[in-house]
Order: C-alpha cells, then structure tokens, then sequence
C-alpha cells in the first residue's frame, strides 16, 4: 500500500488524514449543536463540553499536520475529463475548507481560554491560554458558530461533488479518495 500520493492517486496518509478529519469534524459539530442544549442539571454538562475541547484540540493538531503534508506532497493531478471551472471550483472549495477549519478550530481554543486558563485535553496535558483579548469569548464564540456552518454547508456541497463524478460523470475522482481500484493503470 502506497502511503504518498502519485499523479493519479491519494496515499494512504491523504485519505486516512481526510477521512479522520472530515469525520471528527462532523462528530464535533454534532456535539456542539447537542452541548448548547444542556442545562446546568443535565449530567453531560460538565464532561461533554471537555470532551469536545479535547477532541477539538487534537483534531487542531491533525490538522496542522494533513496542512504541513498537503503543503510538501505533490497531490494527484485533476482528471482529463474534469471541466475548466470544475478544477478551479475544487481548489477554491479545498483552501476555504482548510483555512474555514482552522478558524473553527482557533476560534474554538479561544473561546475557553477567554479567562486566562488553558484547555485540558483528557486531563493528559494542558494547552495553555496565549492571550486575552477584550470581548474574546463572545467574538471567538460567533464566529465558532458561524464559520462551523458555512464548513458544514461547504461539505455538503464537496461530497455532492464527489458524488456527482462518480455516479454522473462515471469517473475516479471518489474512487482516488476511496482508494478503491481505479479504471486506468494502478500505481
């Protein structure tokens, strides 16, 4: 199994980091639209919003690294059959969702570290509060929010793409991110 990527295929880091990323992302969001139900009773109160920081927090680093791996691997090439405004669309779609993450993420470190404290990441260590900023927590917090959004919707919209070139176009774009075989010459 070929771990980097070749010219006409994802690696196995570039789709376990995708998969891992996209994945945690939804779950934490799921569990952020849940966690701003509960009331001070609720017994999730105080462990699911740990939780989501902590997971937050090591997603953020994972990130950073698929970030620092997307920046040195040269990534497959786009398909012949892909249209002019389908490449540019696709480049677009890829950087607002990278940097719309990291915003989500950054801003989501800043909400709890408002205060000055730091953020607990399973009680293993703690990543400490940078800074403090007037009105940091609320600014940090809509922007969480929003930002949060825009990337679900952004999502939506990139796996309907995927979905269209495999089931329309009939062609390997979801089978690279897959790695399942591919019609032309395998690397």
């Amino acid at each position: 199994m070929i771990l980097t990527d070749t010219p006409i295929r994802y690696g196995l880091v570039s789709v376990l980091m995708h998969w891992l990323i996209a994945l945690t992302y939804l779950g934490l969001f799921c569990v952020g639209w849940y966690m701003v139900t509960l009331d001070y009773y609720d017994p999730w109160y105080i462990d699911l919003p740990h939780w989501h920081k902590s997971i937050g927090m090591l997603l953020l680093i994972t990130v950073l690294c698929s970030g620092v791996w997307r920046l040195t691997v040269n990534k497959p090439s786009s398909l012949e059959s892909h249209l002019d405004w389908e490449v540019k669309s696709s480049r677009i779609a890829h950087w607002l969702l990278g940097i719309g993450v990291l915003v989500v993420l950054m801003s989501g470190y800043l909400i709890p570290t408002a205060e000055g404290r730091g953020i607990s990441v399973f009680n293993w260590g703690t990543f400490p509060a940078a800074f403090s900023l007037p009105d940091q927590e609320d600014i940090s917090g809509l922007v969480h929010r929003y930002v949060a959004y825009f990337i679900l919707g952004l999502s939506v919209v990139h796996a309907g793409a995927a979905l269209k070139h495999h089931f329309v176009d009939k062609d390997d774009t979801l089978r690279r991110m897959l790695r399942i075989a591919i019609n032309r010459s395998q690397s």
